[in-house]
């Protein structure tokens, strides 16, 4: 009994882990912004593409790696800059932005599969496929390893550039009030094409955490994504630890789920955390007051 449950928390740990990633992605686009990126799955899973088409072609895998985040990265600004910005510079409201945003995930999503192929494909995580066998009954992956390693840098990272530096201070500025952040000399252009960037970092990141423990395909980053978008809201918005506690809320109880119940129960555990936690606290497990 013991050691079930220890892996149960081994691997709700996990991939919470990677959900609290994709949340902090939205997180960080959403608090300077206002702006809720329906694509950031689709940037993780191009990602994961990209790095499956570069180590095929003979590219040394830590290259492919960095080229395959790299290129996501820049789609994504390319996005934000021929898309967003125009809509914009023109005064477009904010439902009009959104429709957008889910515009360039469906074109995304579907272009990879015309471009790339439909068939789900094997990604070698940095870490190998290498275990680590703890006490009688229980083991971790080196790759999960990994992704704690990752997710604690990454969280603390952002805190420390959100907080400490002056590009990450006008990045909360802008997103409490863009006329008064003006005044003052922010530039809500760089402002937002620093947030999407960012956001898309860490997502493109998370795909190289993610898919060796699944696969690549053109359809795989939708999960992730809506689970990461769920996350974020069962942890709430008012600080960095909201994703992280929400993806690690979220992985536990669906990790349990999949375990103790039914398959047919497991699959809604998600959605029925996410509904508890609007009703009992819609500003999510770590908010203040204000929803």
């Amino acid at each position: 009994m013991l050691s079930s449950l220890a892996q149960v928390l081994l691997s709700g740990l996990q991939i919470g882990c990677i959900y609290a990633l994709m949340a902090l992605g939205y997180f960080v686009i959403l608090r300077a912004t206002g702006i809720l990126n329906f694509a950031q799955g689709e940037w993780m899973m191009i990602s994961g593409v990209l790095g499956v088409v570069l180590i095929a072609f003979g590219v040394p895998y830590y290259l492919a790696l960095l080229a395959a985040i790299a290129g996501a990265v820049l789609l994504a600004l390319a996005a934000e800059r021929a898309i967003i910005r125009p809509l914009q510079a023109r005064g477009a409201p904010q439902p009009i932005v959104l429709l957008s945003l889910f515009s360039t995930m469906l074109v995304a999503r579907y272009g990879t599969g015309v471009l790339f192929g439909r068939q789900d494909l094997p990604l070698d995580g940095p870490a190998g496929s290498g275990i680590t066998i703890i006490g009688e009954a229980n083991f971790i992956a080196n790759q999960t390893l990994v992704v704690y390693a990752l997710t604690a840098a990454a969280f603390f990272g952002v805190a420390i550039f959100m907080t400490r530096t002056w590009l990450g201070r006008s990045l909360r500025v802008a997103s409490i009030d863009p006329l008064a952040a003006s005044l003052i000399g922010v530039d809500l252009t760089r402002v937002r094409v620093v947030s999407f960037g960012l956001g898309a970092l860490i997502a493109a990141t998370c795909g190289w955490l993610y898919f060796p423990l699944y696969a690549v395909g053109y359809l795989n980053g939708s999960i992730p994504g809506i689970k990461g978008f769920i996350a974020l809201f069962v942890g709430g918005m008012a600080t960095t630890m909201g994703p992280l506690v929400g993806g690690l809320a979220l992985g536990l109880v669906e990790v349990a789920a999949s375990f103790y119940l039914p398959s047919i129960y497991a699959e809604g555990a998600a959605f029925v955390l996410l509904m508890i936690i609007l009703v009992a606290k819609p500003s999510g497990l770590t908010g203040g007051k204000e929803s």
